[in-house]
């Protein structure tokens, strides 16, 4: 089928990765064939405003894979970080203790809500783009795609496929572009359910609680304030407990303005069922205050969290990301949803989008840069899933040697050279630009140790 005049590209998801891509294709001045470069969304306007409390999207932390994207985009970067906090720190929480385990000051992630920086993208898509090279549409859910023909069909658009050169899914974990992708000779495919859900409760941020940090807690009910306002719970690893007690496990992610979002996550086994039953704001209030100290909530976040369905996430496996025949590709969740373990997903996306926009600049054949996108990425993005996966032990007695090996680290560090003791996982994901899958062979032992001891964890349940 011969590039037809004003098909263009079709970006099915106006998440980050595919407001990026938009971005950067624009920015290229690319070939007429890819112009106009349309956008589709099921979701409405980022920009919309919501009350304060209903802000549930998480945050997503911007490392330097993220950053490094969006700087690629004259003048964005700069817009993009008025609307996030800096944070250079991850303190873990155990007990009335706190263990913080630094990262690099010189080096910080922005930690922003996921709808902020769409809004962010989008307004500065259309205040520099016209009409004739950019559209961009909310509302309007993709119901099927046919290489084909190569059109696409919405609902909410209009009754009329929309035609394409270039199709790129851009539209997550559960994506619809992805669904024609399946019926393809050759293209191979896994999803599964990660084994954790959560909910998001944003709250004032507790002055006790620094702005420049990501805060992990663990606790059960030995760690909950008594009548004088003290916790009664002594020095807690998280790997202490039983399976007797309630358990929680939250992180903070400080937001501008003073504000908090909490990710509230468990897994099977974990499940706060006291939390998830209280159908009443105000005994929410008491029971969070109680037993997630320091956490003060409003009775109006209380209410919102109630209110909301609880989310469980997927991992997906893609054996390529382009289709030939049908001109489409995929980028982002759509391709290789993972973990959130290492703050990794939204920051790999983005490194999606460097990636296929260079190629798409560099080679003349479209159907050659596609071929050399899936050649790259596959094995990157395949790399940080499996870091995303088992960087971190479930089991119990070896969580011990991970908290002290990161707490050693940056002591050990000055004087050993990275030949001897490499740079944490951690750091080399949110730090540097080090491919995946270089990060995989530093680490390989680690690696493979921890992949045994999580499966033998996993076999014999929660408590081991």
């Amino acid at each position: 089928m011969a590039d037809a005049a004003g098909a263009g590209t079709v970006i099915v998801g106006a998440g980050p990765a595919g407001l990026l891509l938009a971005h950067l294709l624009l920015q290229a001045k690319p070939k007429p064939h890819f112009l106009p470069v349309r956008v589709f969304e099921a979701r409405n306007d980022p920009r919309t405003p919501l009350p304060l409390y209903k802000e549930r999207q998480y945050c997503v932390g911007l490392s330097a894979r993220g950053q490094d994207g969006i700087k690629r985009v004259d003048g964005l970067w700069d817009e993009v970080e008025k609307r996030g906090m800096p944070s250079s720190q991850f303190v873990l929480h155990t007990g009335n203790r706190a263990i913080a385990l630094k990262r690099n000051p010189g080096k910080p992630s922005l930690l922003i809500n996921q709808r902020a920086l769409a809004a962010t993208l989008v307004s500065e898509l259309e205040s520099r783009y016209s009409k004739d090279d950019l559209e961009v549409n909310f509302n309007t859910r993709c119901e099927r795609v046919d290489f084909k023909s190569r059109t696409v069909s919405f609902n909410g658009k209009s009754e009329n496929p929309v035609s394409y050169n270039l199709l790129v899914g851009a539209d997550g974990a559960r994506s619809a572009v992805r669904n024609e992708f399946i019926t393809q000779r050759g293209f191979d495919y896994k999803q599964t359910n990660m084994p954790y859900t959560f909910k998001v409760l944003y709250v004032p941020r507790p002055p006790e609680l620094s702005e420049e940090a990501v805060h992990a807690f663990r606790v059960t009910k030995d760690d909950a304030v008594d009548e004088n306002g003290k916790q009664s719970g002594g020095f807690k690893l998280p790997f202490t407990g039983t399976a007797s007690k309630t358990s929680l496990r939250f992180s903070c992610f400080p937001t501008p303005g003073d504000g908090m979002s909490v990710l509230i996550e468990w897994s099977p086994g974990t499940t706060p069922t006291e939390l998830l039953s209280i159908k009443s704001a105000g005994e929410l209030k008491t029971y969070i205050e109680k037993y997630m100290p320091p956490l003060k909530v409003p009775v109006e976040a209380a209410e919102v969290f109630i209110n909301q369905r609880p989310t469980s996430s997927m991992k997906v496996y893609c054996s390529k990301f382009h289709d030939a025949g049908g001109k489409a590709v995929l980028i982002g969740d759509a391709a290789h949803a993972m973990s959130n373990a290492l703050g990794q997903g939204c920051n790999s996306s983005l490194q999606d989008v460097v990636t296929l926009s260079q190629c798409l600049h560099e080679v003349e054949d479209l159907t050659k840069a596609l071929e050399r996108y899936t050649e790259k990425q596959t094995r990157e993005d395949h790399a940080a899933a499996y870091l995303s996966e088992f960087a971190f032990p479930q089991a119990k007695w070896v969580l011990p040697f991970f908290y002290l090996g990161n707490i050693a680290q940056p002591a050990l560090g000055k004087v050993l050279p990275p030949s001897i003791l490499a740079p944490p996982i951690q750091s080399l994901c949110s730090e540097t630009l080090t491919p995946y899958s270089e990060i995989v062979r530093i680490h390989k032992r680690w690696l493979s140790f921890v992949e045994i001891t999580n499966k033998m964890a996993a076999s014999k349940g929660p408590d081991s």
